[in-house]
């Protein structure tokens, strides 16, 4: 299964982004993931994948809980998934300029790939004072189940508020880490 995720806006690199704003992120890049639930292949595994686990322990029940958030992560160790990322990042920099105002481009990734993920357990009293919230869609329970990163840059052809400001369009091709009867689905 292969699809693609845009996110406009700032992206700071990682010691000089907060966790509100990793969280601003996320949320921002949330209502794509939901969408990408009512499409095939998901559409048909959304009403068993869409639980938490301690509904029915042993399926693939996604729901990971943070604080009173709950979030939705379509890769799971759960539903046995992984995934590979080619990221394009279009920023006001020239292309290929990784150091300096704007660059810091690993640092960036990090960023990119917290707010793509679950938050970890760690941090679940961040989220105890958000309150009660929407269901959180998000690609990731863990980075580590991200198999291959691609990263380009280039150059963004329009003014950007910040020198952090950027799109990035994120190509996600999803791989099963064992073939199962839940998995073999998106494998087409």
């Amino acid at each position: 299964m292969k699809f693609r995720l845009i996110f406009e806006g700032a992206i700071p690199p990682r010691p000089r982004s907060s966790l509100a704003e990793i969280h601003h992120i996320r949320l921002k890049l949330a209502p794509q993931l939901e969408a990408l639930w009512n499409f095939d292949p998901l559409a048909g595994e959304a009403k068993e994948w869409i639980r938490h686990p301690l509904e029915n322990p042993g399926e693939y029940a996604i729901l990971e809980q943070r604080g009173s958030s709950v979030f939705a992560p379509l890769i799971s160790k759960r539903n046995d998934l992984q995934c590979e990322l080619d990221v394009t990042f279009l920023r006001q920099q020239a292309s290929g300029q990784l150091i300096g105002d704007g660059g810091d481009i690993d640092n960036r990734v990090k960023t990119l790939l917290d707010a793509l993920s679950v938050p970890p357990p760690a941090q679940a009293d961040q989220f105890s004072d958000i309150g009660p919230s929407r269901l959180v869609y998000c690609l990731l329970q863990d980075d580590a189940l991200v198999t291959k990163l691609a990263v380009e840059t280039d150059r963004l052809l329009r003014p950007a508020e910040s020198k952090f400001d950027l799109v990035a369009i994120l190509q996600v091709v999803v791989r099963a880490r064992r073939v199962t009867w839940g998995t073999i689905g998106l494998l087409g």
